[in-house]
């Protein structure tokens, strides 16, 4: 397995996301927390490992039921995703429930989307990648039923 790259991060973009409703206010109650300077993300019990990228495409906390339930079925984690799979999630909830009314729905959510998780071979045992393993992507025959999104074209940092 790869290692994880040191996040460079740093209190000031976290509070431009903050300050342009990506993240919540800081309070006592620590929603969020900045990374240390440890070489692996070794968060406290409760929290769980996000990237800024995924808050400016649409990611909130705490995550919709419909997300969440989708990284149950899959069996993923939120750092498996990349930016592009949040941003086709919170578009899928806001159709759902925004323009059809009604509760985001599995079965239309299989319709559209594909998944596919792509795993490293490591002395005979398959294992899911660290970060961004899990691609969600439009079906080839429904690209034309659902609505039109810019995605980002670099996932890069």
């Amino acid at each position: 397995m790869e290692p994880w790259g040191r996040s460079d991060i740093t209190l000031q973009p976290l509070e431009g996301l903050v300050h342009r409703g990506l993240l919540c206010v800081q309070t006592a109650t620590e929603e969020w927390r900045s990374p240390g300077d440890e070489d692996a993300p070794s968060p406290p019990d409760g929290y769980v490992v996000s990237f800024a990228h995924f808050h400016e495409q649409g990611f909130a906390t705490p995550a919709h039921k419909f997300h969440r339930g989708l990284l149950h079925y899959y069996k993923v984690e939120l750092q498996h995703l990349n930016p592009n799979g949040v941003q086709h999630i919170a578009a899928f909830v806001a159709l759902c429930e925004g323009f059809l009314g009604i509760s985001p729905h599995f079965d239309l959510w299989r319709y559209f989307f594909a998944v596919t998780l792509l795993k490293k071979r490591v002395k005979r045992q398959e294992l899911s990648v660290l970060v961004g393993c899990a691609g969600i992507h439009l079906r080839n025959n429904q690209v034309n039923e659902y609505p039109s999104m810019r995605l980002l074209t670099f996932n890069k940092g």
